[in-house]
């Protein structure tokens, strides 16, 4: 199980194949080496540990009054005079332009001083003129701190007088933060990068006077001498407090490569451990000379080359586009880098690769990594125009009418007025089916009162049900009811069935019927004046439907025909049963006729033919009396 051990974790200690022998510096207490194309840290040591920076804090001073320039809110040619605070809190060994109170310099030339020459009253007077004081400058000087993500940064004067445990102090990253934000402004660039530089007369100094950049890096007669002088050095800034030691940022520029160096507490001449060297200077050159000779400029690709063809949706004919790079990649990676060992990573946008696209159009962005570590970004463009398809382009404006909110809300309108007509019919139906059923009620409360019998009502839906018919007659006054006649014997005696009005007509004989048009039939014949003629079969088949149903025997009425109502008047007749014996048969009624007739007469009447020709026959013999 050990030696399993042994085996699975044993190349979680080994050194990796590429690492590189760190410099060998001589005092330098926290280090930082970037590349600035980059960002990549090179080297570092206690790059967030906190330290008295002394005169680097300049570069915070002069990146304001850069800034300010920039804003309009002062002007380079601007006449500034020396105040009484000009010397504020000033050592007089301390660095400085020998700046009186009342003389006037050119703001642009304060700048220089402070920068190049790194003058101390120079700084406050730069302070009182951009801000007011020196006091509302130091504010300045820590909201534009915040501003740049410095966690370990605080300033508490203009020039860096005071140490860490005044307050002042800050780190070798953040004053790389700094710095690079300093430089992307071609003013602090240009002024840094100065060797030397003669300041205008003054009130004071009509001939003006000499200044020298004292980075001795870049400057040979500058305040450290000479004897340190580095090929490719443009900046940036020195520094020197007992508390602090001596300290650089420095850059250096060889070709496409740009490297910062910064060195804090180093040793030199004045220093508690003396040291007959600056060795701010000796550290920053072999750091420089450790990255050159370890680090080798490589040209990932160029600007405009394309990167990788992507589809594209939405595209006319399935188009594509291919993404190109923005600018040069050059990166200073390590000498003994293979090409596996750099990796890119292509990061389309969200929704970028949907058309219409046009040239130029940021698309995405590609990520470096040199051995896992993550070198560089670079964004993304469109190489070409990329149209929108045209049929989806209508689908979408379908899409865009059908989801807006004019679409929506003229629905909705629509809606809520078909709903008020529907409810506004039925309303109306429902009222208008309550007038006919009241109308219904009030004429059957009508006949009721009269003593009419009600007519009948057809089943509709919107008239009264037959049960509520029904309940409106029961509910009727009695008066009004028809009652059944009470004859002698005290019983109510049912009323015999009446026979249908087709029955009665064949009883009491008809006159004639009228001329049939069949002049078309080839078996027609005309009828003669007075003949009489038999009924179509039609109506003799309708005639035979239409006879009354015969009473069964316990029920047949003694009395089969009944005389007439007559149609004038008003006054009812009631029919009274005759007694058996004064009832005939209807064998004895023909008998009676036959022997009124005479010989012509039927011996019997078994059909409605023999009736009819019996008539006939009573007509004949005694006319229409």
């Amino acid at each position: 199980m050990f030696i399993l051990a042994v085996c699975i974790l044993l190349p979680c200690f080994t050194v990796p194949a590429f690492a590189i022998e760190p410099p060998h510096l001589q005092s330098a207490d926290a280090v930082l080496v970037v590349d600035m194309n980059t960002d990549t840290i090179l080297y570092e040591v206690n790059k967030d540990q906190f330290h008295s920076i002394a005169s680097l804090t300049k570069i915070m001073t002069c990146l304001l009054a850069v800034e300010a320039v920039e804003d309009g809110r002062v002007r380079l040619d601007d006449q500034v005079t020396a105040q009484s605070d000009v010397l504020q809190g000033l050592d007089v060994s301390s660095s400085n332009a020998q700046i009186q109170p009342g003389e006037t310099f050119l703001f642009e030339d304060l700048i220089y001083c402070a920068l190049v020459h790194s003058a101390n009253d120079a700084c406050n007077a730069i302070a009182v003129h951009v801000a007011g004081s020196i006091g509302a400058f130091v504010n300045l000087m820590n909201e534009r701190a915040d501003q740049l993500h410095c966690i370990s940064t605080h300033f508490n004067d203009t020039c860096g007088m005071l140490n860490r445990t005044e307050g002042h102090f800050s780190c070798p990253y953040d004053l790389y933060l700094i710095t690079r934000e300093a430089m992307t402004h071609p003013l602090f660039a240009n002024i840094c990068g100065t060797a030397d530089y003669h300041v205008r007369g003054t009130n004071y100094r009509p001939d003006g006077f000499d200044i020298h950049n004292s980075n001795a890096l870049m400057s040979s007669q500058g305040l450290y001498g000479d004897g340190y002088i580095y090929d490719g050095v443009i900046g940036v800034k020195t520094g020197f407090t007992q508390p602090a030691g001596y300290c650089l940022v420095s850059i250096c520029q060889r070709k496409e490569s740009r490297i910062m160096a910064i060195v804090l507490g180093c040793n030199g001449p004045l220093t508690k451990t003396f040291a007959g060297e600056y060795q701010n200077f000796q550290d920053s050159a072999k750091l420089y000379e450790w990255a050159f000779s370890n680090f080798t400029n490589k040209t990932i690709f160029l600007a405009g080359e394309p990167m990788q063809r992507l589809p594209v949706e939405k595209a006319k004919n399935k188009g594509t586009v291919a993404l190109c790079s923005t600018e040069n990649l050059v990166l200073l990676v390590p000498k003994d880098i293979q090409e596996k060992e750099i990796v890119t990573e292509i990061i389309p946008d969200a929704g970028a690769l949907v058309a219409p696209i046009r040239a130029g159009e940021e698309l995405g962005t590609i990520n470096v990594y040199v051995r896992g570590d993550k070198y560089a970004s670079v964004r993304l463009t469109a190489d070409a125009d990329v149209e929108l398809d045209g049929k989806i382009v209508r689908d979408q404006k379908i899409h865009d009418i059908l989801t807006s909110g004019t679409l929506k809300a003229a629905l909705i309108s629509l809606l809520a007025l078909l709903g008020i007509l529907i409810g506004l019919r039925v309303f109306f139906r429902l009222h208008r089916r309550q007038q006919v059923q009241r109308r219904l009620w009030e004429r059957e409360q009508q006949r009721a009162e009269t003593g009419r019998t009600p007519i009948r009502v057809s089943q509709r839906p919107y008239e009264a049900h037959p049960k509520q018919r029904q309940q409106s007659i029961q509910q009727q006054p009695s008066a009004s009811r028809r009652t059944p006649v009470i004859h002698q014997a005290g019983q109510p005696q049912q009323r015999p069935q009446q026979p249908s009005q087709s029955a009665r007509r064949l009883q009491q004989g008809r006159e004639s019927y009228p001329p049939v048009q069949q002049a078309a039939n080839p078996s027609y014949v005309p009828v003669q004046q007075g003949q009489k003629t038999q009924p179509p079969v039609h109506q003799q088949r309708s005639t035979q439907q239409v006879q009354p149903k015969q009473p069964r025997p316990e029920q047949q009425p003694t009395q089969q025909a009944f005389p007439k109502v007559p149609k004038s008047g008003g006054t009812k007749i009631q029919r009274v049963q005759r007694p058996p014996s004064e009832q005939k048969t209807r064998s004895s009624g023909v008998q009676d006729i036959s022997a009124l007739i005479g010989k012509n007469a039927p011996s019997s009447v078994n059909s409605e033919e023999d009736l009819d020709a019996l008539l006939a026959a009573f007509r004949k013999e005694y006319g229409d009396k």
